[in-house]
């Protein structure tokens, strides 16, 4: 259960710290600049696309300058289409768009902790499914229904504090 991490180049400090502690807590992670084959392509289109279909969660690092990164959306709108489970994680003051609300907004340590705990629980639960997009139409509903319920849990933690 991977979690793919899509940020702007100008956010690759935050995005690499943010995969470092998702590794400490036994979290495997994609994150493109750590990938040679997305260092090397001539078609990164395709390798974004096939990696995010091979995670389960896309954490999405969203600052003001995301505004201006194209990648950032396309990566969230593959992860929409595929069922992933779908999180932003803010930096800076800048408001963040509209279109997120639909998914948990990390803006603090404490609900990084909150998406670690809801993940690994999932993975005991073994709530989590990768075959949405090729897989039989109850195995997408069935992986849909799971990823709205982590949403709504960690939406809850978050909310909570707790």
């Amino acid at each position: 259960m991977p979690v793919f991490i899509s940020y702007r180049h100008t956010d690759r400090p935050q995005a690499i710290a943010l995969n470092e502690r998702l590794k400490r807590a036994g979290i495997k992670t994609y994150l493109d600049v750590l990938d040679a084959e997305s260092q090397t392509t001539d078609d990164i289109t395709t390798v974004i696309t096939r990696n995010i279909t091979e995670c389960t969660h896309l954490l999405a690092v969203v600052s003001d300058k995301t505004a201006q990164s194209w990648w950032v959306p396309f990566e969230i709108g593959e992860a929409t289409i595929s069922n992933r489970r779908i999180c932003s994680f803010k930096t800076g003051n800048s408001e963040l768009p509209e279109y997120l609300d639909k998914w948990p907004k990390l803006v603090q340590g404490a609900d990084i902790d909150f998406f670690i705990d809801e993940y690994h629980r999932e993975v005991s639960n073994k709530r989590s499914m990768l075959d949405s997009i090729t897989g039989a139409e109850s195995a997408k509903l069935f992986n849909k229904s799971n990823a709205d319920r982590f949403h709504a849990e960690l939406k809850n933690r978050i909310r909570r504090g707790f």
